[in-house]
């Protein structure tokens, strides 16, 4: 499997469904070349399981109807698709995700603590009262 569809399956995890789909097509014809007809796929059927078993995908379809395309994938790249889909995200991603942008206006400057008197531990620990 080409690393690009990887890596775009992996970014795609805040992507919307349209999105999505515009990439993976874009991508894959980038890899495979143009999409082919359906009778051109028929007729070409052993060529074209053999670029796809080679892991090359093959995109069979109008290329004006994205959501009337149909992807010919070897099981084994498509066992490396569900793996990279299913890769928890990084702290850091999760932080782009939600917008996060770091403090970046200067120092921070941090107060000194209050001061306590240290936590002593009582002889008695189970906090019954002793009698005198």
């Amino acid at each position: 499997m080409d690393a690009r569809i990887l890596k775009k399956v992996q970014v795609a995890r805040n992507a919307n469904r349209q999105d999505i789909t515009d990439g993976l097509v874009e991508t894959i014809i980038q890899i495979g070349g143009d999409p082919l007809t359906v009778r051109k796929a028929m007729d070409e059927l052993s060529a074209v399981l053999g670029r796809a078993r080679s892991g090359i995908p093959q995109v069979i379809g109008n290329m004006k109807k994205a959501d009337d395309m149909a992807v010919v994938i070897s099981v084994k790249d498509l066992a490396e698709l569900v793996t990279a889909a299913r890769q928890q995200e990084t702290f850091g991603e999760a932080l782009d995700a939600i917008g996060f942008k770091p403090y970046s206006s200067g120092r921070i400057i941090v107060g000194q603590g209050r001061k306590r008197e240290r936590l002593q531990r009582s002889d008695n620990a189970s906090g019954a009262k002793m009698a005198l």
